[in-house]
């Protein structure tokens, strides 16, 4: 083994019932929503945000408008026939009763019973036809959002949190959701005023005046009361979450501060948010009443005038006993569906806002991307970075410098913490570009060659590898077309076949949420198997066996310089093992900014598992070594102890 330096450089519900009052939610969900309130609503989107948001609604509707006009068309027919009911019984009871016909009375009967049928129809229609179109648009652009995010790299998504992005995908998707189910219920309330108000006319003009008097008051009801609420809700959501804190801190940490007495400040918090979710339940409880009672006042009130009216129109004539019935059950209807014409408005404005949050997430552009016309890369060749340097939030990284790792050599990247090691091998396989300088391999630069391309020869190991819910294969294989003997293969290579196959269900095992069955050492091995499956020709490691003892870090070395046979290795490490097994290792130092004075270094980068929290802004780096030093561990490279983690 040689030593040498790198070379430095300088739903909605149907129409038939009302939306109640939302429900209190859970803490979790509380706490989401207290999130929310910083949201925009709909009058804060500007004018562009809005046009792009109504193009994207558009646009997720165009493949399903024959199903989402399917559903209106029987959520109009569905509604004729409701609003016909009333008309049935009018003449039922004026034609069959008050005349003494039962012929007449057996007939309008019967055609009730028709309208029945047809509603039944209809609204099954409108309901299988709207849930599959809103399935069918949050299905689409759920697809469409991951897929593009999933191609994201870490620095585009800098500026959005996990959580964010979730919500994107998740409650935002939902409201469009929700908004899509509700369109055919535009049909429904256009053709119940079409039809209501029409008949009232034809009933009585003073009938209409009384129900056109009550629909303002009827829509101020609807539009006061909710809003009031929601403040309240969001508010009382917010106070959920910080008692939902206050728990989860008084079950974590009150058992570890009990001793010092430190718990009590976490009870006392906890008291304290309680109290505050006490008096935001009763604020809200105290709009809520408000809205039940007065909700139904105004209809009824305005029923009431109607009777009384309706009444002496019967008396002078004008109007027949199944009339004044029919307008009764007809103002039902037109006060359902101004109140469901309220929340299809402020659905509206929620899909607006909704789709705007998704369209910014869609529009946010990939650092790391294809270029527009691929080149082929030379298989074996050298990987060769020439410059490279990474800034991360304006603080140095990683300085300019200089490596070549030909092919098949095993090449170590020693380094104090904060010299840069893990964002250098990022870099290769273009989980980062570098800010200055090119990588190339086999004499093409990387930015001119496809993602694809570079990840099926070049493959990377985190020293903290995620594992997905699910099995030992299913982790193994991640959707590709693999034998189990070639997993079998690459777990004997990565050193883990053994424990896997003494599991109960071996290779089927079930490994838990992000393979919370394994080990530390276990999820490395495991995540070293699943990159040898894609044959890769290079293989970089950053510091993948740091969870394992040395006796199995030698054997797993062993195999992977067996396996590695005219492939090229690049494994970042402090392990005196992996120092001693490579061809040369590379030292990267991290010096002040000032000449030839040592400092300690920070890595900001955070997937870097050798970043230090406690330590200053990185300096340059730069890579230190001799081609003419003996074959040696260099001194700044920790001795591990026998008794070091095991895997």
């Amino acid at each position: 083994m040689s030593t040498q330096h790198a070379k430095p450089e300088h739903h909605p519900g149907t129409a038939d019932e009302p939306p109640g009052p939302p429900p209190a939610e859970d803490a979790p969900e509380e706490a989401g929503a207290a999130a929310e309130e910083t949201e925009p609503g709909p009058r804060d989107l500007t004018p562009e945000r809005r046009a792009r948001a109504r193009a994207l609604l558009r646009g997720a509707l165009r493949p399903h408008w024959a199903t989402v006009g399917a559903a209106m068309a029987a959520a109009g027919i569905r509604q004729v026939a409701f609003l016909a009911v009333p008309w049935c019984v009018q003449k039922a009871l004026d034609d069959g009763v008050t005349a003494g016909d039962g012929n007449a009375l057996l007939g309008w009967a019967a055609a009730a019973l028709a309208a029945a049928a047809v509603q039944f129809a209809g609204l099954y229609g409108w309901q299988y036809w709207a849930g599959s179109a809103d399935a069918k648009v949050g299905a689409d652009l759920r697809s469409r959002l991951l897929r593009h995010l999933a191609g994201l790299d870490r620095a585009a998504l800098a500026s959005r949190g996990h959580g964010d992005l979730a919500m994107r995908a998740g409650r935002d998707t939902d409201l469009v959701r929700e908004w899509v189910h509700g369109l055919a219920i535009w049909v429904v309330l256009a053709t119940t005023f079409a039809g209501v108000l029409t008949g009232m006319g034809v009933l009585d003009v003073s009938l209409l005046l009384v129900t056109l008097g009550m629909l303002p008051f009827l829509v101020w009801v609807n539009l006061y009361f909710p809003r009031r609420f929601g403040a309240a809700s969001g508010e009382l959501a917010e106070a959920h979450g910080v008692r939902a804190e206050a728990v989860a801190d008084l079950l974590q940490l009150g058992t570890g501060l009990r001793g010092t007495g430190g718990h009590r400040p976490l009870v006392d918090r906890h008291a304290a948010a309680s109290a505050t979710v006490t008096d935001r339940t009763v604020k809200a409880a105290r709009i809520e009443a408000s809205w039940a009672s007065v909700a139904p006042f105004v209809p009824r009130m305005a029923v009431a005038i109607g009777v009384g009216v309706g009444g002496l129109a019967v008396l002078d004539g004008r109007l027949t006993v199944g009339g004044l019935v029919a307008f009764t059950s007809w103002m039902a209807s037109i006060t359902l569906a101004t109140r469901v014409l309220v929340d299809r408005l402020l659905a509206r404005g929620q899909a607006d806002v909704a789709a705007a949050r998704i369209d910014e997430a869609l529009s946010i552009e990939a650092t790391v991307a294809d270029p527009a016309e691929p080149v082929a890369l030379t298989p074996g060749g050298d990987l060769e970075l020439t410059g490279v340097s990474a800034v991360r939030d304006g603080v140095t990284v990683l300085a300019p410098l200089d490596l070549t790792v030909r092919a098949g050599e095993f090449v170590a990247v020693d380094g104090a913490t904060g010299s840069g090691k893990s964002t250098l091998l990022r870099l290769p396989v273009r989980l980062d570009d570098p800010g200055t300088g090119t990588v190339r391999y086999g004499g093409t630069d990387l930015r001119d060659a496809a993602l694809d391309d570079i990840r099926g020869r070049i493959a990377y190991v985190a020293q903290r590898p995620m594992l997905l819910s699910g099995t030992v294969a299913e982790n193994l294989r991640l959707g590709r077309d693999l034998p189990d003997e070639a997993l079998r293969d690459a777990c004997r290579t990565a050193g883990i076949h053994e424990q896997i196959a003494a599991m109960p269900d071996g290779y089927a095992a079930e490994l838990g949420e992000s393979g919370t069955a394994l080990s530390g050492g276990q999820v490395q091995r495991l995540a070293i198997a699943r990159a040898l499956l894609g044959e890769p020709e290079v293989l970089i490691l950053d510091d993948s066996t740091s969870a394992l003892d040395t006796t199995t870090e030698r054997a797993v070395l062993d195999r992977l310089r067996t396996w590695a046979a005219g492939r090229t290795i690049v494994f970042a490490t402090h392990r005196t093992a992996v120092l001693e097994a490579a061809d040369r290792v590379v030292t990267l130092t991290a010096t002040d900014r000032t000449p030839d004075t040592a400092a300690p270094g920070r890595d900001l980068d955070p997937a870097d598992a050798d970043a230090d929290a406690d330590a200053g802004p990185a300096a340059p780096a730069s890579a230190s070594a001799s081609a003419s030093e003996p074959a040696a561990v260099p001194a700044s490279v920790p001795i591990p102890t026998p008794e070091g983690p095991r895997g």
